[in-house]
């Protein structure tokens, strides 16, 4: 049965090119006022795939049509897209704040408009499906607390497995692809063992690799506290969004404080540190705070040329993975950042091993598709 497409919007030029784009692939609604909107999606909304709106409309505003489905939890089932003029004004970012996942701006093209709707329907369900599976996942790690023992490997196994079903958490949320926290942990348990045997006088130890690479699993952990449209937000991000998003290592700090009686004094020092300055860069032109030199901590160093390599080879909902090579190169020109001439040297020798990880995790993940 096709998925059913509401379009509510007074001019009827745009209901018949609306109409005439998606009617191959979907039952097409048309609403010509407010009231008849309103109507539908009270009585049926649930039901729809997606719903297409225009802010001026005759009767009940646009604006206040979304307010009501995003206050009746309507926008987390449903993606709503604003129709918007050639001529209108620029996007308020108070539509994003409402639930509004996109927008479609005239002259409206058939394929965007398809595609759109097809991605925007699936991000949807899947964060649907993901809502379900963090409820099993926060009573899983219920349990992983109460069942930490005093034995030393016990504690490490619980350790493990407490902070990779949080930092699952996060790439379930963010839809980010299934591996991207356990190939962070390998890149810095790779990175860290090289920068061990190149620079003695750093005081790196396999233990205290173990400890950035288990603790990097909590990188991005802050990202549970931002809201969905920035999260699953399939385009570029407005600059308030993007000053949102960069909250997320102060929000990560504050979460960890939550769990700080768990885990060992040295995996949360770790965690703090990765989570608060993965983002700074060595030039001072990083984020939170513009750290410099060596006063960014040495784990979130390797940590965060970790989740940049990963970030450019891996494919994410706004962009395509990049070759092996490309992601490479982007590093070590600077065009991701400033990174440390001692991370960047051992780096270059881990080139091999980075790549080597990515094909055997593409490899399988082509296996468990067929």
């Amino acid at each position: 049965m096709a998925g059913k497409i509401l379009i509510i919007t007074g001019k009827l030029v745009e209901r018949e090119e609306l109409s005439e784009i998606l009617k191959d692939n979907y039952e097409v609604i048309c609403a010509s006022n407010g009231e008849e909107g309103r109507k539908y999606l009270l009585e049926n909304g649930a039901d729809l795939e997606c719903v297409f709106i225009r802010a001026d409309l005759p009767g009940i505003s646009g604006e206040a049509l979304v307010k009501a489905s995003s206050e009746g939890g309507l926008t987390r089932k449903v993606p709503f897209i604003v129709i918007e003029g050639e001529d209108d004004p620029d996007t308020p970012a108070s539509w994003f704040e409402m639930g509004v996942m996109d927008f479609a701006r005239k002259p409206f093209r058939s394929k965007p408009i398809r595609r759109r709707v097809e991605n925007l329907s699936r991000i949807i369900k899947k964060q649907a499906a993901s809502s379900v599976k963090l409820g099993t996942q926060d009573e899983t790690l219920k349990k992983q607390f109460k069942l930490l023992s005093l034995q030393s490997e016990e504690l490490k196994k619980s350790r493990n497995l407490l902070m990779a079903s949080l930092g699952s958490i996060v790439e379930d949320r963010n839809l980010e692809h299934s591996d991207h926290i356990m190939h962070v942990k390998e890149f810095t348990k790779i990175l860290g063992l090289q920068m061990m045997q190149d620079y003695p006088d750093l005081g790196l130890t396999k233990e205290k690799v173990e400890v950035y690479s288990i603790a990097s699993m909590l990188h991005d952990i802050g990202k549970i506290s931002l809201p969905d449209n920035v999260i699953l937000k399939p385009g570029r991000l407005t600059p308030e969004e993007q000053e949102l998003m960069k909250s997320h290592t102060s929000k990560g700090c504050e979460l960890l404080e939550g769990i700080k009686g768990y885990i060992s004094k040295d995996y949360f020092n770790a965690a703090y540190d990765i989570c608060k300055y993965h983002h700074e860069k060595y030039d001072g032109g990083g984020y939170p705070y513009g750290l410099s030199g060596d006063d960014i901590p040495l784990s979130a160093q390797i940590v965060g040329i970790a989740d940049v390599y990963d970030g450019l080879v891996s494919e994410r909902i706004y962009k395509k993975a990049l070759p092996k090579s490309r992601a490479f190169e982007l590093i070590i020109s600077g065009d991701c950042g400033a990174f440390a001439p001692k991370v960047m040297d051992s780096f270059r020798k881990c080139r091999e091993k980075f790549e080597a990880l990515i094909d055997q995790s593409n490899m399988e993940l082509a296996d468990s598709d067929d």
